[in-house]
């Protein structure tokens, strides 16, 4: 009892409902574990298929758990920030510097490791609110041509993320099995606080830039396309199949590296041009210092 100690009572509030119960504390298990006793208070239900197990709730919802390390909840209780009033000026008087879409580099080929196979990896079960949350976002790149509808022996899952404060959630796709299959490159995503480090302690003004869908801006070679195929049902728009990116995918072990040597290469002729603003570029992320507010507006 005393290397695994019960806290008293709590209400806790689990998305399906509030219960009241008294927890078991054990920092060292490596697993989350519901109890019969909880589980019963939820009223759980507990399915096993060739799909997977899945956990629904009385109601016949499925249950979602999220695990953290108690060093990584503190986001969850963080107070949301408000957004600057000085944004909206900026989206409205440069409009094009927002669109969705934009100029591309040269194709991207992704390489195997010799003797490697098809990653194989069924799609996981997915709530109806998650799966009508992501839904905009695949037709929307099915529209603009970074995704296609393509056959293919590869196949890894989908996982819908859900926003910060909001019902929304995005696609990520979960790359680890190709990831095992593909050649590392050497990765040369300089590290931040070196960067930081070269800006002069005279410029003093910042602007920050975050590059939305950057990587999208990097066509896959067609040969490589095949390697990122997940399962996508969307009877809306006759879509029962498979669908793969034509543009480098987030979550591809290489992706950071490729995008920011190809940034690089392109603000070389910035940085010679600008010699007296200091420009840092971290993947995606770009910051520019200059010496006074003026100068970092127009830089």
């Amino acid at each position: 009892d005393t290397a695994a100690p019960w806290t008293t009572r709590r209400t806790a509030g689990l998305g399906v409902g509030r219960v009241s119960h008294s927890f078991m504390v054990i920092p060292d298990c490596p697993y989350p574990l519901l109890g019969r006793d909880l589980l019963t208070k939820l009223g759980a239900q507990i399915h096993f298929s060739a799909e997977g197990t899945r956990v629904l709730d009385q109601a016949g919802q499925p249950i979602h758990v999220l695990t953290l390390g108690l060093a990584d909840e503190y986001p969850l209780h963080e107070t949301p920030m408000t957004p600057d009033a000085g944004v909206p000026p900026w989206l409205q008087q440069f409009p094009s510097a927002w669109a969705e879409t934009g100029g591309t580099g040269p194709p991207v080929f992704t390489e195997l490791k010799p003797g490697a196979n098809p990653a194989r990896v069924r799609q996981y079960p997915m709530s109806l609110e998650a799966k009508k949350g992501i839904t905009p976002h695949i037709r929307r790149l099915l529209d603009l041509g970074v995704l296609r509808p393509c056959q293919s022996a590869w196949n890894t899952p989908l996982l819908p993320v859900r926003k910060p404060d909001s019902n929304d959630y995005r696609p990520v796709q979960d790359l680890r099995e190709v990831n095992k299959r593909v050649i590392d490159i050497h990765p040369t995503v300089p590290n931040p606080y070196t960067l930081w480090s070269s800006v002069p302690p005279s410029h003093t003004w910042y602007t920050v830039l975050d590059l939305k869908d950057a990587f999208f801006s990097l066509p896959l070679a067609p040969k490589s396309q095949d390697l990122f195929t997940f399962e996508w049902h969307d009877p809306d728009k006759g879509v029962n199949g498979q669908l793969t990116w034509t543009r480098l995918p987030q979550g591809l072990k290489n992706s950071p590296t490729i995008f920011d040597e190809d940034l690089h290469e392109d603000l070389v002729e910035f940085h010679s041009q600008n010699p007296h603003l200091a420009l840092l570029q971290y993947v995606d992320d770009l910051l520019l210092a200059a010496e006074g507010r003026d100068t970092c507006l127009t830089g």
